[in-house]
C-alpha cells in the first residue's frame, strides 16, 4: 500500500494541524433522528448528509473519526455507507480515524487490522489483551504509515471499574497502558517526536491526562468529552506541545448535531458550532506557543 505523498497518517495530522491552527476531529455517529428531514431516508440519507458536512467544514476540521456501531446499527447496507464515508473523507485529503475499538488475538486480530484498515488511516484499539494482541495491528504503523489509538483512560462514566484499578505496586492500569504504548512505539518510526501509537483518554480527566502525557510523550492523544459531556477545549490542549501537535479533540454532536433538525438554517449553525470551536482551540495553543 502506498502511503499518500510519502506520509504517515500522523504526519498528515500534523500538517493539517499547523494549517488550520487548532486540532478538532469531527465525530460522524450517524442517527437519522437527528438529521434534517430531507435526510432520512437511510443509508442514501446518511451519505449525502456526510457529504453536505464536509462540504460545509471539512476545511475547519483535521481528520474525520467516523463510529462503526451506528453504520452497522443500518445492516448491510450501513456497512457500505461506512465504506462510501471512508471514501468521501479520504475525497478530501483528510485522515479517517476509524473508531471500531476492536481488540483480539492471532489471526483474528490480523483479519481485524486488514479488514478496518482497508478503509481507515488510523484505528481505535483495546489493549487489554496485550502485545500480541497489538502486533497485528501494529505491523501496518510500521510498514504502512497507518496509526492506533488505544484506550487508556476512557470518558465514561463507568471508566475507573477496571482501568483505575491498581496493580501490587500501587500503579492503575491506565498508567501501565499509556507505558505499553511507549515502548510499541520505540519499536515504530517517529515523527516531530512521536509514534504512531495513540493513546485514548478522556477529556474528564485532566489531572490523568497531565500523567499519561508524562509516561507517554511519544503518543498522540485522543481526548473525548468535550462538549455534551462536560469538558472545554481549553482545559484539555495542555497536553498540545509549543508547536499545537501531540492531541487532537473529537467532536460528534457539538458540530454534526448542534441544530434542530427542524430549523431550515441548520447548516449555519454548523458552520457557526465548528467556527466557534476552533476559534476556542486556537486560543490554548496560541498562549502555549507563547510560553516558549
Amino acid at each position: 500500500m502506498v502511503r499518500r505523498m510519502g506520509q504517515t497518517a500522523f504526519e498528515r495530522i500534523a500538517a493539517r494541524v499547523r494549517d488550520v491552527g487548532a486540532p478538532v476531529v469531527l465525530g460522524l455517529d450517524p442517527r437519522p433522528d437527528r438529521m434534517p428531514p430531507s435526510f432520512r431516508d437511510g443509508v442514501d440519507g446518511v451519505r449525502r448528509f456526510h457529504s453536505r458536512l464536509l462540504e460545509l467544514i471539512g476545511d475547519l476540521v483535521v481528520a474525520v473519526k467516523p463510529q462503526i456501531a451506528f453504520f452497522e446499527a443500518f445492516g448491510e447496507d450501513g456497512l457500505r455507507a461506512w465504506a462510501d464515508t471512508c471514501a468521501l473523507v479520504k475525497e478530501r485529503d483528510l485522515v479517517v480515524i476509524g473508531d471500531v475499538k476492536r481488540g483480539d488475538i492471532g489471526s483474528t486480530a490480523e483479519a481485524y487490522a486488514k479488514v478496518h484498515f482497508r478503509w481507515a488511516d488510523i484505528l481505535t484499539v483495546h489493549p487489554l489483551l496485550g502485545d500480541d494482541s497489538i502486533e497485528p495491528f501494529l505491523r501496518p504503523c510500521r510498514d504502512e504509515g497507518k496509526g492506533i489509538f488505544l484506550l487508556c483512560a476512557t470518558s465514561n462514566p463507568g471508566w475507573s471499574r477496571f482501568q483505575a484499578i491498581e496493580d501490587r505496586d500501587g500503579v492503575p492500569l491506565w498508567a501501565r497502558i499509556a507505558e505499553a504504548i511507549e515502548e510499541w512505539n520505540a519499536s515504530c518510526p517517529s515523527h516531530a517526536g512521536y509514534g504512531p501509537v495513540g493513546a485514548v483518554v478522556g477529556a474528564t480527566h485532566p489531572e490523568i491526562l497531565a500523567r499519561v502525557r508524562e509516561l507517554a510523550p511519544s503518543a498522540w492523544l485522543l481526548l473525548p468529552g468535550v462538549g455534551a459531556q462536560g469538558a472545554t477545549i481549553e482545559e484539555v490542549l495542555s497536553a498540545c506541545d509549543t508547536n499545537g501537535l501531540g492531541a487532537l479533540v473529537p467532536v460528534s454532536r457539538g458540530i454534526a448535531s448542534c441544530f434542530d433538525p427542524e430549523d431550515p438554517d441548520w447548516e449555519t449553525k454548523v458552520r457557526q458550532g465548528a467556527e466557534a470551536l476552533v476559534a476556542a482551540a486556537r486560543k490554548p495553543v496560541d498562549a502555549h506557543r507563547s510560553e516558549d
